[in-house]
């Protein structure tokens, strides 16, 4: 959904901040899988807070993508380019079931095949 921008500098380089707040909890994963695939430690915040949504106001319901400071700049990038991806890059139907998947999926959800240059 957004970055956010931490303009507050941290003394500590291992207090953990806010790089990216979520659509969904399923957004959220995809970008913690991202950054977890490139070494960098991150968690979410607030995943659990979506089963309350209209109990709770939205803004506070929202799943926060956090990582330690030390590592915002490297997370960062990796944001930069998942946004240019999914920008970018088609929807693409499955071969196997004709199943609609998002660009950013490199299996179908639905019966876990691989995607290939023919399925766009």
């Amino acid at each position: 959904m957004q970055n956010t921008n931490s303009d507050n500098l941290t003394a500590d380089p291992f207090t953990w901040i806010t790089i990216y707040r979520a659509e969904n909890s399923l957004e959220a994963n995809i970008i913690k899988g991202l950054i977890l695939n490139d070494g960098i430690e991150c968690q979410i915040k607030g995943e659990m807070l979506q089963g309350a949504l209209g109990e709770i106001p939205f803004d506070q319901a929202q799943a926060s993508v956090q990582v330690y400071a030390i590592k915002e700049r490297h997370a960062r990038q990796i944001l930069v380019n998942y946004q240019q991806v999914k920008q970018s890059a088609p929807d693409w139907v499955c071969p196997n079931c004709n199943e609609h998947n998002g660009s950013t999926f490199e299996f179908c959800w639905s019966c876990e095949t691989l995607k290939n240059d023919k399925s766009e």
